[in-house]
C-alpha cells in the first residue's frame, strides 16, 4: 500500500512491516501460519490511522481491512487473504535489512569514529596524542557485527566493498 510520500505499510506472503511518517520502521513480523519455525517476531494486531479519513486494521493474514471515513459515513474494504506456502524451506532467508540500511549503519560507525577523534583533539590539543588515540571498543564490535550482517544478507559485492571502506577508512 502506498500512501502519499512513502510506504507506510508493507505486507507480503511472508509477513510485513509498518513505518512512521518519516519512514522509520516501527515493527516487522512474519505470519505465524506461513512460517511457523521462523526466528522473527510473530504477528500481533496492528491498528493504524494514516490520517483523519483512512485507517488500516491488520488482525491476521486473512483479516486485513482499510477503513475510509467521509461525511460521517464509514466504508471498510477487506483486502486480506490466507496464503499457505507449499514449500517454505525453498524460500530464501528473510531479509529485513536492505543495502541502504547497511550503508546507513556503516556511515553511523564512521560518524561516531569522527566524533571520538574530535573529542580526543579537544581534550588533548597536542598533535602527538592524536596519533595514539584508539577507536573505542564498542565501535570495533559494531564494525564486526555490521560485516557479519553484510556477509549474511547477500548484498552486492560493490556495496560490500563500499561498507568495508567506510568502516576501515583512516581518519
Amino acid at each position: 500500500m502506498v500512501i502519499s510520500a512513502g510506504i507506510r505499510v508493507y505486507i507480503n506472503i511472508l509477513g510485513g512491516q509498518y513505518s512512521d511518517q518519516a519512514g522509520n520502521r516501527i515493527r516487522a513480523w512474519n505470519w505465524s501460519s506461513s512460517m511457523p519455525s521462523s526466528p522473527f517476531v510473530s504477528f500481533k494486531p496492528v491498528f493504524l490511522a494514516l490520517n483523519r479519513y483512512i485507517g488500516i486494521r491488520i488482525l491476521e493474514q486473512d483479516n486485513v481491512s482499510i477503513t475510509f471515513l467521509a461525511m460521517g459515513q464509514q466504508a471498510r474494504i477487506s483486502i486480506g487473504t490466507k496464503v499457505m506456502l507449499p514449500n517454505p524451506e525453498e524460500l530464501p532467508a528473510l531479509r529485513y535489512l536492505t543495502e541502504d540500511d547497511l550503508l546507513l549503519l556503516a556511515s553511523f560507525i564512521k560518524i561516531r569514529r569522527l566524533f571520538h577523534k574530535l573529542e580526543g583533539c579537544m581534550n588533548f590539543p597536542s598533535s602527538q596524542v592524536w596519533k595514539k588515540l584508539k577507536q573505542p571498543s564498542y565501535l570495533s564490535s559494531l564494525s564486526l557485527k555490521l560485516l557479519s550482517l553484510c556477509h549474511n544478507s547477500g548484498i552486492k559485492q560493490d556495496t560490500m566493498v563500499t561498507i568495508t571502506n567506510l568502516i576501515n577508512e583512516k581518519i
